[in-house]
Parts: C-alpha cells; sequence; structure tokens
C-alpha cells in the first residue's frame, strides 16, 4: 500500500470529519458557536490528518506516535460535539450517530494500533 487514502482507518476517519464539518456549518452564528466551531475543525480534521501523517512516516514508533494522537482528537472531537448538543446547537439525534460513529472509529484505530504494535516487535 503507497497511498493513506488506501487505509480503511483513513477513510472512515475522512467520512466522519466531513460529517462532523457540515453539521458545524449549520450551527447558528454566535460568539459562543463561532469559538466551538473552530475548536471542532481543529479536532476533528487531526484524525485523518494524524493518520496521513503517520502514514507517511510508516516507521513503527513514528506511525504509532500519530495513531495514539488521531485517538485523542477523536475523545477532543467527541468533547465538543457533546457539549455543542449540551449547549443546543444541534440535535441529541444528530449528536448520537456522530457519537456513534467516532466510537466505531476508535475500536478500528485501535485495532489498527494493536496490529501495527505486534508487526513491530522484535523476533525472539
Amino acid at each position: 500500500m503507497n497511498d493513506y487514502k488506501e487505509l480503511v482507518l483513513w477513510k472512515k476517519a475522512h467520512a466522519v470529519t466531513l460529517k462532523v464539518l457540515e453539521v458545524a456549518e449549520s450551527f447558528p452564528k454566535n460568539n459562543l458557536s463561532e469559538v466551538i466551531i473552530k475548536q471542532i475543525i481543529r479536532s476533528s480534521t487531526s484524525v485523518p490528518a494524524n493518520i496521513a501523517e503517520g502514514f507517511g512516516g510508516r516507521k513503527g514508533k513514528e506511525f504509532i506516535s500519530y495513531l495514539y494522537q488521531a485517538r485523542k482528537s477523536i475523545t477532543e472531537t467527541d468533547y465538543w460535539l457533546f457539549l455543542s448538543k449540551e449547549k443546543g446547537l444541534f440535535s441529541h439525534k444528530q449528536y448520537a450517530e456522530l457519537s456513534t460513529q467516532y466510537s466505531e472509529l476508535l475500536k478500528l484505530l485501535n485495532a489498527s494500533l494493536t496490529k501495527v504494535k505486534n508487526d513491530n516487535l522484535p523476533s525472539p
């Protein structure tokens, strides 16, 4: 595999990010939502960006480090979405759908982390 865009993990992360950006664009425009939108954009785009950047290095520990950063960005984005829901910026249903997608993405990312770690273990 020569391109990060071929990774199932990246494809799913990118798809969720596009949905999150679409939701964020629909938020009402006020001071609070503007701050939250900036954080959502930063953290949500960080997920596929870190997967892509880590793939570019493709060195065991370096790739693992980027996957851990992507994992942190998933939970951060979920928090910003939760806060947005709590402040009435979008519906509980929309939050539940996105949160479920992030949970699924997190499982896939954790499985990828395990695989990359096991692939980089020294031979006995």
